[in-house]
Formats: C-alpha cells, sequence, structure tokens
C-alpha cells in the first residue's frame, strides 16, 4: 500500500486526477495503468455510503461505467471520448466504510463503432458487483467527442504506460 490524499491505495493505483464534471465530485478515484489494461478503483469514505451505511450502488456503477468507457479507450488508444449505450449492473455483496473496491475488466470485442466490456467490481472481502457495458466509438472528427485537453491527457497517458 501507498497513501495518496491521505488515502491508503494499492501499488500502482495512482490518482485519476479528474478536477471537472461529475468524476470530480465522487472522488477521491484512483487508477492502475499498465501496457494492456486499465483499472478504477477507491477507497469507501462516508461520503460514499447510502443511508445504510453500505457503499451506495450510484457510486458502484458509476465507477463501473467510467471504466467501461476507459477500457476501450485504452485498448483502441483512442483520443476522443467514448460514451455509454447500455450497462447492466447485478449487486452481489455490500462494500463497507474503508473498503478498497477497484475494477476487473476484460475488452470482449471491439469493432469500428462498437465496444463490449464485461467484468467486475471487487471489494476487501471479494466480488461486490458485475457489471457488463457497451461503449460508442466516435470518429475522431466528431467534435460532440473531441476535447482537446482530453486528446492531450490521452496522449500523454500512451507515451507514458504504452
Amino acid at each position: 500500500m501507498n497513501e495518496l490524499n491521505g488515502i491508503d491505495v494499492p501499488e500502482r493505483f495512482v490518482d485519476l486526477e479528474i478536477s471537472e464534471g461529475f468524476a470530480a465530485h465522487i472522488g477521491p478515484l484512483y487508477w492502475k495503468l499498465e501496457k494492456n489494461s486499465c483499472e478504477i478503483g477507491f477507497r469507501v469514505l462516508e461520503h460514499h455510503l447510502n443511508p445504510g451505511r453500505i457503499c451506495h450502488g450510484g457510486l458502484m456503477m458509476s465507477v463501473a461505467d467510467m471504466a467501461v468507457g476507459f477500457a476501450v479507450t485504452w485498448e483502441r488508444q483512442l483520443r476522443c471520448f467514448s460514451p455509454s449505450i447500455n450497462n447492466s449492473y447485478d449487486f452481489i455483496s455490500p462494500g463497507y466504510l474503508g473498503d478498497w473496491m477497484q475494477t476487473e475488466l476484460e475488452v470482449i470485442q471491439t469493432t469500428k463503432r462498437i465496444g463490449f466490456v464485461r467484468r467486475l467490481l471487487n471489494g476487501s472481502g471479494g466480488t461486490v458487483m458485475r457489471f457488463n457495458g457497451i461503449i460508442k466509438i466516435p470518429s475522431e472528427t466528431d467534435p460532440r467527442y473531441n476535447d482537446k485537453h482530453f486528446a492531450e491527457r490521452m496522449q500523454r497517458l500512451y507515451e507514458k504506460h504504452r
């Protein structure tokens, strides 16, 4: 384990560094980037809990959704944002305050315009959620999904971790 922002995270996980939009409100989030894979993780904190004092399902679904999109982006080395088309989730067990949660992804297939991903969200006690996702792979000329800063960030990540 190492400590980032005062939170214990497993080795090789680094700050996701998203300071804008929705993801900035649900964090802190971390990722582990390797040549052929990327995973997202988080430590369950007080603000992640629902009234039952377990990790909020909406947070787990949000992290899985982000991970699915990023897995396809990473595998295809895209420089544009890839939005979700469809996701399904099966909750298996709860995540508790202090648990480390991380995705475990498998990109099943990508076509010219679609990516298919399945896998798990694992907690300290084992699997907490199973999920499947379908992602749109947009044209790199489609202005709705192309942001200069996103493209530059992805290029830096590919150069550093590939």
